[in-house]
C-alpha cells in the first residue's frame, strides 16, 4: 500500500510538470509547473552547496544558448514591427522553466528510485497521462466531482463546457494531444527495447492496455493524440516485423508479436461492446475517431475542424520583410492564423522558424546520441515537432528537458560517453 500511495504522488508531480494548472486559491501566474520548477530550484542549488559546484552538461548549456538566440531575434523582430507581443521574444524564461520543472521531477524520482532512468521516466509519464484520460472521463460523467475541481483549478473551463470538450486537470484542446501523442512514442520505445517489458507478460499489457486508453480517451480530449497514437503503432509495427540479418527473428520477437495482437483484439472487442451498449462512449468515439466514422459512412477522410484548418486558415505575408523577419504579431486575432508555421512567420520570419528549428534538431540528435537504440524514437519525435505546427505553435521541449536530466546510457568500448544529467540527483 505504501509503494502504492508513493507511486501515484510522483505520478501527480510528473502530471503537474506535464499539464500545468493555475490554482483559484494562488496568483494567477502561479501555476503547478510553476511549483515543481521552484521544487527543482531548491534541489540545484542544495546539490551544488553540496557538490560545491553547480554542474550543467554542455548539450544543456548549448540548447539554452540557441533558445537564448531564438529569444534574441524574436525580441528583435517585434521591436521592428513595433509591437509588444512577448509570445516567444521571452522563450529563454520558457526553457529554463521547463529545464527547472524536468530537474524537480528528476529530484523526485531520485528521492525514491536509487537510479532514475530513461524507464522510470517514461512509466511515469504513461502513469500521468493515463490518469489525466481517467479524470476527464470523471469529471464528464460526475457533478460532484467537476464542480470540486472547479472550484479550486482554473484552466479554462468555462470555454471547454461550451465547446462541449473533455478536459483534465490542465489536460485539455491540442496542448494535450501534443503531449499525448510524445508520450505514446515514448511508450513505444519502452516497449519495443525496455528488456523488462518483454520479458513479463504483466509489463507488456499493462503498456499496450495504457497506450489505449491515451489513444482512445486522448483523442476525444484533443484529435491531435491521433498523430501520436499513429506514430506509436507503426513503430511498433517496425519492431515486430522486423528481421535480423539472414531473414531471421527470435523466439522473444515472436512471442511479444501474438501477444500484442491477442491484447489489441481483446482491447478492441472490448471498444466495440462498449460502443453498442453506452451511449456516452459512442458519443465520445464518434467525436474522436470523426474521420475515421466519416471515411466509413460518407467516402470522405475528414473531420469539421480539419476543414476549418484548410479553408480559412492558411494565411501568408504579403511582403519580403515579413517573410524574412516577422512583424512582430502572433496569434488567430493578429493574424487569422492558428496555424504553427503561418504565425511563426507574421511573428519572427523564416529567419526565426530556422533558428528555432535547428534548436529541436539539436536537442533531438543530443537524445539520439545519448540513449542506446534511440533512432527510430528521435526521427518520429522530431517528425511530431513539425507535423503540429500545421496545426497549431507549440514544442515538446517539455519531453527534450526531462531527458536532458538523465545520465546517459552506458557507451560502447570505444564510444564517447555523453555528460549524464544536468546535476545528481540529491539524497
Amino acid at each position: 500500500m505504501r509503494k502504492v500511495f508513493i507511486t501515484f504522488v510522483l505520478m501527480l508531480v510528473m502530471s503537474a510538470y506535464l499539464f500545468p494548472i493555475s490554482f483559484t486559491f494562488l496568483p494567477q501566474a502561479v501555476n503547478s509547473k510553476i511549483l515543481v520548477g521552484v521544487f527543482g530550484i531548491i534541489c540545484f542549488v542544495l546539490n551544488g552547496v553540496r557538490n560545491r559546484a553547480l554542474n550543467v552538461s554542455e548539450p544543456t548549456l548549448f540548447a539554452g544558448l540557441m533558445a537564448a538566440t531564438f529569444s534574441v531575434w524574436c525580441l528583435f523582430s517585434i521591436t521592428i514591427g513595433n509591437t509588444s507581443d512577448m509570445t516567444y521574444a521571452s522563450y529563454l524564461v520558457s526553457f529554463l522553466t521547463w529545464m527547472f520543472g524536468a530537474y524537480g521531477v528528476y529530484a523526485a524520482l531520485g528521492l525514491v528510485y536509487e537510479k532514475v532512468n530513461l524507464d522510470i521516466i517514461t512509466r511515469y509519464l504513461a502513469l500521468a497521462c493515463v490518469f489525466q484520460c481517467i479524470m476527464a472521463v470523471i469529471i464528464d460523467n460526475s457533478g460532484f466531482v467537476c464542480d470540486l475541481v472547479d472550484r479550486f483549478m482554473d484552466q479554462g473551463q468555462d470555454f471547454y463546457k461550451r465547446g462541449h470538450r473533455l478536459y483534465g486537470l490542465g489536460a485539455a484542446l491540442d496542448p494535450a494531444g501534443i503531449r499525448f501523442s510524445a508520450v505514446l512514442i515514448m511508450m513505444a520505445h519502452q516497449f519495443t527495447t525496455s528488456q523488462e517489458v518483454r520479458s513479463y507478460r504483466r509489463y507488456q499489457t499493462s503498456c499496450l492496455v495504457g497506450l489505449s486508453i491515451i489513444i482512445i480517451i486522448g483523442s476525444v480530449i484533443s484529435r491531435t493524440t491521433l498523430v501520436g497514437a499513429f506514430m506509436s503503432m507503426v513503430y511498433i509495427l517496425i519492431f515486430l516485423f522486423r528481421t535480423r540479418k539472414g531473414g531471421f527473428t527470435t523466439i522473444d520477437r515472436v512471442q511479444v508479436f501474438f501477444w500484442f495482437f491477442i491484447v489489441m483484439l481483446i482491447i478492441l472487442a472490448a471498444g466495440i461492446y462498449f460502443y453498442r451498449i453506452s451511449g456516452t462512449f459512442q458519443n465520445y468515439l464518434r467525436f474522436g475517431f470523426e474521420a475515421f466514422f466519416n471515411w466509413v459512412e460518407t467516402g470522405e477522410f475528414r473531420t469539421s475542424s480539419t476543414d476549418t484548418l484548410t479553408q480559412t486558415m492558411w494565411v501568408w505575408p504579403d511582403d519580403l520583410e515579413t517573410w524574412l523577419i516577422g512583424r512582430g504579431t502572433f496569434g488567430v486575432y493578429d493574424n487569422n492564423t492558428d496555424i504553427g508555421y503561418c504565425n511563426f512567420t507574421f511573428y519572427c520570419g523564416l529567419i526565426g522558424l530556422l533558428i528555432f528549428s535547428i534548436f529541436f534538431l539539436y536537442c533531438h540528435l543530443v537524445l539520439n546520441r545519448k540513449f542506446k537504440e534511440f533512432l527510430l524514437t528521435s526521427l518520429l519525435l522530431v517528425a511530431l515537432t513539425f507535423i503540429i505546427w500545421v496545426k497549431v505553435t507549440t514544442d515538446i521541449f517539455f519531453l527534450n528537458a526531462l531527458l536532458f536530466c538523465l545520465p546517459a546510457d552506458p557507451a560502447e568500448e570505444g564510444e564517447e560517453e555523453l555528460a549524464g544529467p544536468v546535476v545528481s540527483v540529491p539524497r
